[in-house]
């Protein structure tokens, strides 16, 4: 069935992933008439509650501290017998009602707008070693900046537990040919060292399955100590998670781009920021569930062969760009899609045009003024009708993936995509102008996400390294700035376009 095992590190992580579960969520389909356009046995696991019915609950784990999961309950309706409280949120849901509407002050937890069950199993609530709570942290910093603390509390709880024979095994050995693990974690915080002690015990457990890395990555301002740490973490990240990841994919919370002008983003929401998160990564991750049906399925493989054939390129970009569906469509070359981008087949061209860049750029800009950045590799996803995109070239590898269906936009998902509507009958004083409001999408959002290998991830991982080499020990100085130096010669091969530094500070 080609599995695919979710892995959910952190706060944040389980902001998005919650997105995600109320997205895949709203594919499903209750008519025996009618297919789902995307096939549930992949993210999701057949089970039995307790009073005997069928189930179907995400192939997850969800990791974060205790107090983060707010009133969600390990045991929740499908799987225990006698009633406990909940939530108004989860008597709403129980009861078949529709809950209140959310908000930016209402949402405190991600499982404020949980719309799935999940099995007991996949909740693992964890609690701040002992002796970092008892130590004080040094420069004001919290205890959970610190990557120290995260590979503490891994090896405290899998010395304790067996984490992965705990947590994790029992979802890998009900999968009948499983494509491969997606994880979602911090990459700038503690979680980041948790997720790495994890990948290597997934690694020495599970051998060569696909491995993808999302590494989230906080961009709001913050003090200069904390910056520092969260900067060195990442650079960690980008030593050990990328190392061992099949793909390391860089995830910022607030875009490094200039904000379009139909994206209502609330920057300190962790319920706005995921979900713009969460509308890249769903749609990313589309062809690897697809129907045949609704578009070409895209195995994870297939993806990494895409970046890592031959060379070895595995820290990607991600752009989106998102229209209303509604009153959006691009139109197509002559008519017609240019299939030879469909399906993923390549074509030759010398012409050496770049790729556009899309609207949504989610990694980190680099200072030190404009630099020519070169795309080795890419991977269209394109929901919803654009126009046709350009080939692949003798400079560029392109594979496109098409498919008509939207990203839906559940109860629990924000109006952060808001879009010029015209107001029937309503003109301006003049008499001659038509009256516009800015409305969020009815019928969901068409979306083209690119996932790329460029040149410009090596002008940040070498201000990075920069950076290492002032404000790390000597003993871990050298080892971690060479390790980033090495990885960013993968991603020049004389395209190299500026000698500035990349000042990351």
């Amino acid at each position: 069935m080609h599995e695919i095992v979710t892995l959910q590190f952190g706060n944040q992580s389980n902001y998005l992933g919650t997105h995600f579960w109320n997205e895949q969520e709203s594919y499903f389909t209750y008519s025996g008439d009618e297919e789902s356009p995307v096939d549930h046995d992949i993210h999701f696991r057949p089970g039995v509650a307790a009073d005997g019915t069928d189930t179907f609950t995400p192939r997850t784990v969800i990791y974060d501290l205790k107090d983060n999961f707010g009133t969600l309950r390990q045991t929740n309706a499908l799987y225990e017998i006698q009633q406990n409280s909940a939530a108004q949120s989860g008597i709403c849901l129980d009861a078949g009602a529709t809950p209140p509407p959310l908000s930016s002050s209402s949402v405190r937890f991600w499982s404020d707008y949980n719309r799935v069950f999940y099995h007991p199993r996949s909740l693992v609530q964890l609690n701040v070693p002992t002796a970092h709570l008892a130590a004080p942290s040094p420069n004001q910093l919290s205890v959970f900046d610190r990557w120290d603390v995260g590979e503490d509390l891994f090896m405290s709880e899998d010395q304790e537990y067996e984490l992965l024979d705990r947590d994790l095994r029992p979802f890998v050995e009900e999968c009948d040919q499983m494509q491969g693990f997606q994880i979602i974690t911090g990459a700038d915080d503690a979680w980041a060292g948790f997720a790495s002690k994890y990948l290597e015990g997934l690694r020495d457990e599970f051998g060569r399955k696909s491995v993808w890395v999302w590494g989230l990555e906080e961009a709001r301002q913050a003090g200069r100590e904390k910056r520092l740490q969260q900067l060195i973490n990442t650079s960690r990240s980008i030593q050990t998670l990328a190392s061992q990841a099949s793909l390391y994919i860089p995830l910022s919370n607030i875009p490094s781009s200039v904000l379009p002008s139909y994206l209502d983003l609330a920057t300190d929401s962790a319920w706005n920021t995921s979900a713009l998160q969460a509308a890249a990564y769903e749609s990313v991750t589309l062809p690897s569930r697809l129907r045949s049906r609704h578009g070409p399925r895209g195995a994870m493989a297939d993806f990494e062969m895409q970046f890592t054939n031959e060379v070895n390129r595995n820290i990607l970009e991600v752009e989106m760009t998102a229209r209303d569906a509604n009153t959006y469509s691009e139109p197509v070359t002559n008519g017609v899609t240019d299939h030879r981008m469909t399906n993923g087949i390549d074509e030759e061209d010398e012409a050496p045009k770049e790729p556009d860049t899309l609207d949504i750029r989610f990694s980190k800009s680099e200072r030190g003024g404009n630099r020519r950045s070169h795309t080795f590799s890419r991977v269209n996803v394109c929901r919803g009708t654009w126009s046709a995109l350009p080939e692949s070239s003798a400079h560029t590898v392109i594979q496109t993936f098409e498919t008509p269906l939207l990203f839906n936009l559940p109860s629990s998902y924000p109006e952060i995509f808001k879009y010029p509507h015209h107001l029937p009958g309503q003109f301006s004083a003049e008499g001659d102008l038509p009256v516009y409001t800015m409305q969020a999408p009815t019928n969901g959002l068409a979306i083209h996400t690119a996932l790329s290998s460029s040149s410009s991830i090596a002008h940040r991982i070498r201000g990075l390294a920069e950076i290492v080499g002032r404000a790390v020990g000597v003993e871990e100085r050298e080892g971690l700035r060479s390790d980033l130096l090495r990885v960013g010669e993968e991603y020049v091969d004389g395209w190299d376009s500026g000698s500035d530094d990349d000042d990351d500070d």
